[in-house]
């Protein structure tokens, strides 16, 4: 695959634009603390996605163990 193939941005986004210009530009002990801290910041990400998981999973054990203490069988003689 080639690099045009795996770009889709928007031409002059300031994101991607000053991406390229430390890719070329700069050492390759930057771009690789760069990397670092790409990898960081999307571990940091999996994390909280993964605890917002974590509370919604619990926030439906907790509706459905009160939606069954509520309902309850009464005997009818």
């Amino acid at each position: 695959m080639s690099s045009e193939e795996r770009l889709h941005c928007v031409e002059l986004c300031p994101i991607c634009r000053g991406a390229d210009v430390l890719r070329s530009t700069s050492s390759p002990e930057l771009r690789g603390q760069f990397q670092s801290v790409q990898r960081e910041a999307l571990l940091t990400m999996r994390t909280l996605i993964d605890h917002a998981l974590e509370r919604l999973a619990e926030a439906e054990t907790d509706a459905e163990a009160e939606r069954d203490a509520r309902v309850q069988d009464i005997p009818i003689e």
